[in-house]
């Protein structure tokens, strides 16, 4: 399965970028704000978006793709599905700086990406008992993927359309 780790190597690394870019759309006046329009911009400041799939990918994904190295299956601690729990995580880690939030993000992002070469030579098909039920590492690999694109679609929203939206409710 070499080829699915140098492919994800790859799209991991691009969709780190693309994710971070679309961040930088976003005037940095704005990156701790609400939007002006929370059902089509979503309802977290962009600076949470950036923390929160950090957190996932720290909490939830990391662990599990240890699981495949022979770490113990994945018990999903530090993540959070209670808002008010995930409220106090992401005021405390906003204290230390948006920029690190990013830093953060970059950074748990690389650890996978270099997780990818111990992972080249498993088995990326058969399932195993994960957070998400029975599932490959393939499907692991591919939900941070997705996960990535549809923060970094609302995002990108954000970055091409708060200016209109906040003229629209002045």
């Amino acid at each position: 399965m070499t080829h699915l780790a140098t492919w994800f190597r790859q799209q991991l690394q691009y969709s780190a970028d693309g994710f971070v870019w679309a961040f930088e759309q976003i005037a940095p006046e704005l990156h701790d704000k609400l939007p002006p329009r929370p059902g089509y911009l979503g309802s977290w400041p962009p600076i949470r978006h950036v923390w929160h799939v950090a957190k996932y990918e720290r909490c939830l994904v990391i662990p599990s793709m240890r699981q495949w190295l022979g770490g113990l299956p994945a018990d999903g601690a530090g993540w959070h599905e209670d808002a008010a729990d995930d409220d106090d995580d992401f005021v405390r880690a906003r204290q230390d700086g948006l920029s690190e939030i990013v830093a953060t993000f970059c950074d748990t992002r690389r650890q996978q990406i270099v997780m990818l070469d111990e992972l080249a030579q498993v088995d990326w098909e058969t399932p195993r008992a994960t957070l998400w039920g029975d599932k490959p590492l393939k499907m692991i690999v591919t939900k941070t993927y997705q996960h990535t694109f549809e923060h970094g679609d609302t995002l990108l929203r954000m970055g091409l359309w708060w200016k209109e939206f906040q003229q629209e409710y002045k």
